[in-house]
């Protein structure tokens, strides 16, 4: 499928932005699409600057529709990517004020490769969908600014300069990963 993204963003040029959006979202809600490949599809076709704005918005606005299937669903979808039990203990320990800047935080020390579930954990929690939505939009800021602006760099030059950025990211992701399992997975 995802061979077949830049051939339909080029068949249909002026569709090109709603349709780039949509498969972006797509990659939030079902966690196994990866983003970063669409993230790399988005710069090559709209440069770093354009392609930025077009998957922040799908970036956003998939994870809205992750909330707010947690929010419709509950425990049965989210418990496939956390303990409740931790959930619980997150949510019962901070203020609304507190769960904001947690989430923000959370989002940037996690970056985009656990995105897609925190989507999902925070549906569970009693966040307002403004303030869920405002801590999405400020902590993944960072993060796609980084991807983007460093991805249109090593694009222009050789594959070698490619092959060091996506090792380095998916460090940075095995990294992220082993923090998660170790602060949300039951042992």
């Amino acid at each position: 499928m995802l061979e077949s993204v830049p051939q339909l963003l080029q068949s249909y040029p002026l569709l090109a932005p709603l349709i780039f959006i949509f498969i972006r979202s797509l990659a939030i809600i079902f966690p196994p699409i990866p983003g970063i490949i669409l993230d790399a599809v988005g710069i090559a076709f709209f440069g770093w600057k354009i392609g930025l704005i077009y998957a922040e918005i799908g970036v956003v606005g998939g994870a809205m529709v992750a909330f707010w299937i947690a929010r419709k669903f509950r425990e049965p979808v989210v418990r496939r990517f956390i303990t409740l039990q931790k959930l619980h203990t997150w949510e019962d320990t901070l203020s609304e004020r507190k769960k904001f800047w947690s989430l923000v935080g959370l989002r940037i020390v996690t970056g985009p490769l656990l995105f897609d579930y925190i989507n999902y954990i925070a549906g569970l929690t009693k966040i307002n969908p403004i303030k869920f939505l405002g801590a999405t939009v400020i902590g993944t800021m960072p993060a796609m600014l980084i991807i983007y602006y460093f991805g249109d760099r090593l694009l222009a030059y050789d594959f070698n300069f490619v092959i060091i950025f996506v090792v380095i990211i998916l460090t940075a992701g095995l990294i992220q990963r082993r923090w998660y399992k170790k602060h949300f997975i039951k042992k």
